[in-house]
């Protein structure tokens, strides 16, 4: 996909839970009877716009599109005429402007539940969970999982695919519980021995891979693509080139050619291969890369994908309408505990700020979803707009959160916090951010450059 494609994703996935963040701030001030200026999508210039409506509002979109707001009469803004006075934001009741801020980060959860919907209601696929790989001495192998089993309850829950599996793992390691597998062995259910939270590695991708258990992996030998300038590329191995043997080791299936080069970096193999019916021997070295934290080894390869062979590791699960209610509800609310609990975590030292992405990851991940299917993206867009709901829920000057603080501070006080005092916060909560978003771009560059 190329660089224009993932930038006018971003803007759409962005664009669409903003607006909706910004609905629920509009739709509310119109019932608590405020008159309502702008509803605006993006900052800055304004490239279309029109007002109508009762109030003359204008709906316009802007050049900036990473945000939104709605401006409301306000005397705090500009001077109001007396008989607009009682539809001035700052002249309602304690109540009703509380309601207006909350209801923002409110339609974000409702999104998210709508979404949840379509994909329950429609169906999504995935990776059966069954295992394809267990890495010896791993945490896997420790537990007596074996390949072919099926991943059938973790913790007693169901789990319909590989992704359900890895959520779930999350979701309790996340609350400090231990996990218990339970799986589907020659037709008989098998528990697993226990495994301790403390094994799973929250800001890590890959959580399964991490234990050392492997879904679907390819039994094809065969080479599908070569980087170019790779090490791979530069040692002469071309597409439909089958590896036979590293370092004179007979390989089985591609995951043992990833874990030999991953192992070896810096490190000569010997690959004997297979190309147009005969056989030859070829000398690559791997490049050193950071992955997690870790130094790997790197050819810049990838398999051939026999497209019969992923359709029959691939499952669609499909839900009933009121069954889809019910999960997009739990799944909403699931997902809103995960997020408080790694923000919770993050605070206390004990998963890594690197983990934070900013709007390079998420324009990369956006893109990735979008490829992957409607549904994808649509989960996707679930779980931002969770994130982007909490985020403005917390007590931050210049967030929503900050807002609903002056207002619960002003209920026990009885009075409104000094304009002063409320000026000085918003200079902290303004820095805060810039911060925050200079550090998340950070991340997102050292992930690219490593």
């Amino acid at each position: 996909m190329s660089f224009i494609d993932t930038v006018l994703i971003f803007i759409l996935t962005i664009s669409i839970i903003v607006t909706f963040h910004e609905y629920g701030h509009y739709i509310a001030a119109r019932l608590c009877g405020v008159k309502v200026l702008e509803f605006s999508v993006g900052f800055g210039n304004k490239l279309i716009g029109k007002k109508f409506g009762s109030d003359n509002t204008e709906y316009k979109i802007c050049a900036l599109p990473l945000g939104g707001y709605v401006k409301m009469l306000d005397e705090r803004e500009g001077k109001v005429n007396d008989f607009e006075k009682d539809r001035a934001f700052n002249n309602q009741s304690l109540l009703k402007r509380f309601i207006i801020v909350f209801s923002g980060p409110l339609f974000n959860f409702i999104l998210a539940i709508f979404f949840y919907f379509l994909i329950f209601s429609s169906g999504y696929d995935g990776f059966m969970p069954k295992v394809g790989v267990v890495s010896p001495k791993s945490v896997a192998q420790e537990i007596n999982m074996s390949p072919e089993d099926i991943i059938y309850t973790i913790n007693d829950k169901k789990v319909n695919t590989w992704s359900d599996a890895t959520l779930q793992i999350v979701k309790l390691s996340s609350e400090e519980k231990d996990i218990i597998f339970e799986v589907l062995r020659d037709g008989d259910l098998i528990k697993l021995d226990t495994v301790g939270y403390e094994n799973i590695l929250l800001d890590q991708s890959n959580i399964l891979e991490n234990l050392g258990v492997f879904n679907f992996i390819s039994k094809t030998l065969k080479i599908g693509y070569v980087e170019e300038g790779s090490p791979a590329y530069n040692s002469g191995l071309k597409k439909e080139d089958k590896i036979i043997s590293v370092n004179d080791y007979k390989v089985k299936n591609w995951d043992e050619i990833v874990s030999i080069v991953k192992k070896n970096p810096g490190n000569i193999l010997n690959l004997y291969i297979l190309r147009n019916e005969k056989y030859k021997y070829l000398k690559v070295t791997p490049e050193l890369i950071k992955k997690n934290n870790k130094k790997i080894g790197r050819l810049g390869i990838s398999p051939f994908i026999d497209d019969e062979e992923i359709k029959q590791n691939r499952i669609t699960v499909k839900y009933g309408f009121f069954e889809s209610i019910k999960l997009s509800f739990v799944k909403t609310y699931d997902f809103t505990l995960l997020t408080l609990n790694f923000i919770f975590k993050l605070v206390k030292g004990e998963v890594s700020t690197k983990s934070i992405s900013g709007p390079v990851g998420i324009a990369g991940y956006a893109a990735d979803s979008f490829k992957s299917g409607y549904t994808s993206f649509l989960g996707l867009l679930a779980m931002l707009s969770i994130s982007i709901g909490i985020l403005n829920l917390l007590p931050i000057p210049m967030l929503d959160g900050g807002h609903l603080m002056y207002y619960l501070i002003e209920f026990v006080i009885r009075r409104p916090i000094p304009e002063r005092i409320q000026l000085v916060c918003q200079q902290v909560g303004v820095t805060f951010l810039i911060l925050l978003s200079f550090f998340a771009l950070y991340n997102d560059l050292l992930r690219i450059m490593l």
